[in-house]
C-alpha cells in the first residue's frame, strides 16, 4: 500500500497513470479524498481527487511545494547485471537508503540485457520510492564497464575482499562498485586498483546484493541519507 501517490502535473490537474489508477481503486480512494503526492522530481502536492477512470485519474492541485534534499552530496551506486530477482531487491534497497544514482553495469562474468526492462526499473523506482516516502526519484542507467571511469565521482570505492577498512570521514559525493557473483576478471580489477580504493566488508563472502546494502547502509548514515 503506497504512503504517496505518483503523479504527472499540468497547469493545476494532477494526472495519473494506469499504474496509479489501479493504486488508487486498490487503496478505495474516492472523489473527494485528499492525496499527498510528487512528480518525481522533489515536489509535493496536496491533490483533492475529483475522477477515476479505467485508464486514468484526474485531480485538483491544492496546494504544491518544494522539498529540499537533506544531504547535498550524491551517494552513487555501481550495481552489477546480474540476476533479476537479486537486482530487484537491491534496488529497492538501495531507493530506502537514499541513492541518488543507479548504474547497472555490465562486466565480463555480470552481462545480462536489461534495456527491454527499463520501464519495470523504472515502475520499481517509483514504487519503492512511494512507499518510503521519496519525493526525488533516484535515475538509473545501464552501462558496461569502461563507462565506470569516466562517470565516477573521484570518491569512489570497490567492494574488495583483500581491501582496506572503511574510511572514517565521508566527503563530497561517493561512488560505490559492486561485483557480480563470479568477481570482476582480473583485467577489470587491475583497473579498479588503479583508479579507486578497495574497501572490504569483513571476514565472509557475501551475495552481491548483500555486500551492496551493508555498504550502502554505512554511507548513507555517513552522508544523512536516512
Amino acid at each position: 500500500m503506497p504512503n504517496i501517490f505518483f503523479c504527472n502535473i499540468e497547469n493545476d490537474l494532477a494526472i495519473f497513470d494506469e499504474h496509479e489508477t489501479a493504486h488508487l481503486k486498490v487503496t478505495r480512494k474516492k472523489p473527494g479524498d485528499i492525496l499527498i503526492c510528487t512528480d518525481g522530481s522533489g515536489n509535493i502536492y496536496t491533490v483533492k481527487l475529483e475522477n477515476i477512470k479505467k485508464q486514468k485519474s484526474f485531480g485538483k492541485v491544492l496546494e504544491s511545494k518544494h522539498i529540499e534534499e537533506k544531504s547535498e552530496n550524491k551517494l552513487i551506486l555501481f550495481a552489477p547485471s546480474g540476476k533479476w530477482e537479486r537486482l530487484r531487491w537491491l534496488i529497492e534497497k538501495s531507493v530506502e537508503l537514499g541513492v541518488d544514482k543507479i548504474y547497472i553495469t555490465k562486466t565480463r562474468f555480470s552481462n545480462r540485457n536489461y534495456l527491454e526492462k527499463t520501464d519495470k526499473i523504472n515502475l520499481l523506482i517509483r514504487n519503492s520510492c512511494k512507499q518510503c516516502v521519496r519525493y526525488k526519484f533516484p535515475s538509473f542507467e545501464i552501462i558496461n564497464f569502461p563507462q565506470i571511469f569516466k562517470i565516477a565521482p573521484p570518491n569512489t570505492y570497490y567492494l574488495d575482499f583483500n581491501g582496506q577498512k572503511f574510511p572514517e570521514e565521508i566527503r563530497n559525493d561517493v561512488g560505490i562498485i559492486v561485483g557480480p557473483e563470479g568477481g570482476f576478471s582480473k583485467e577489470e580489477t587491475m583497473e579498479l586498483e588503479k583508479h579507486f580504493k578497495g574497501i572490504k566488508l569483513g571476514k565472509k563472502i557475501l551475495r552481491f546484493e548483500t555486500a551492496a546494502f551493508v555498504a550502502l547502509s554505512y554511507f548513507s548514515v555517513k552522508l544523512s541519507k536516512i
